[in-house]
């Protein structure tokens, strides 16, 4: 079972949520509080009771007292083990790349469906890195991109503009497919198998990428191919 604490200073919001993960359907999530704002979640992360021990927070941004980014920061130090996604409607470049230094695994919008939500709780649990395809749009700033449904890899590849890239760096095609896979929230797996080569292979074109684009991690190199215009 995964536990799973919500924080956000709308109460429709908590309560959608928590009934939306709440299900027969879903069934290996457990939300086990919701909390108004930063500060309240830190009291509850902080205490001895056994609702601290939720593997994955579901945090919203702006927030009174305390906000999600401030939060982030300081679980970062406190409980490293806690796997912190962001609950999206609209996110300004600034705040991307200071819930990615504060330690946050990935975006969600709060419109995504609850499969969708409960797919990326499971991926962020497990380790992972990810961006919800409706997150990826928000970032991207193209609220109305879709993302391909069908398993095959993209016909053609984004050009490769010298703008849109540091300076000396070049993608091959390969990563160009690799990057556009981890923009759907795709794993390693789901990469290699789409593809047709090895888990092995798929995780040194990521490693190759995160090292091109000058990025920290998997969400990063995402967050960076939208800005770029790369997928």
């Amino acid at each position: 079972m995964i536990h799973v604490g919500i924080v956000d200073d709308d109460a429709l919001v908590r309560r959608t949520l928590t009934d939306l993960l709440t299900t027969e359907a879903i069934g290996d999530i457990q939300v086990d509080w919701a909390a108004r704002d930063g500060q309240e979640a830190l009291d509850i992360l902080r205490s001895q009771t056994p609702e601290a021990q939720v593997q994955v927070l579901l945090l919203d941004v702006q927030m009174p007292r305390l906000d999600g980014i401030a939060l982030a920061k300081i679980l970062q130090r406190e409980r490293p083990e806690i796997a912190m996604l962001v609950l999206t409607t609209f996110v300004a470049d600034s705040v991307v790349d200071r819930a990615l230094a504060a330690g946050v695994r990935g975006f969600i919008a709060k419109e995504d469906p609850v499969e969708t939500l409960a797919a990326t709780i499971r991926h962020v649990a497990a380790g992972n890195m990810v961006l919800s395809p409706s997150s990826s749009a928000i970032i991207a700033g193209r609220p109305g991109r879709s993302t391909p449904t069908t398993s095959a890899p993209p016909a053609t590849a984004p050009h490769n503009t010298a703008d849109a890239l540091p300076p000396g760096v070049t993608l091959s095609p390969r990563e160009i497919e690799v990057l556009a896979l981890m923009a759907e929230a795709k794993t390693n797996k789901q990469i290699a198998h789409t593809l047709g080569v090895s888990d092995a292979t798929v995780k040194t074109h990521v490693s190759a990428l995160i090292a091109k684009l000058g990025v920290q991690d998997r969400v990063g190199a995402v967050v960076y191919a939208l800005r770029a215009g790369l997928v």
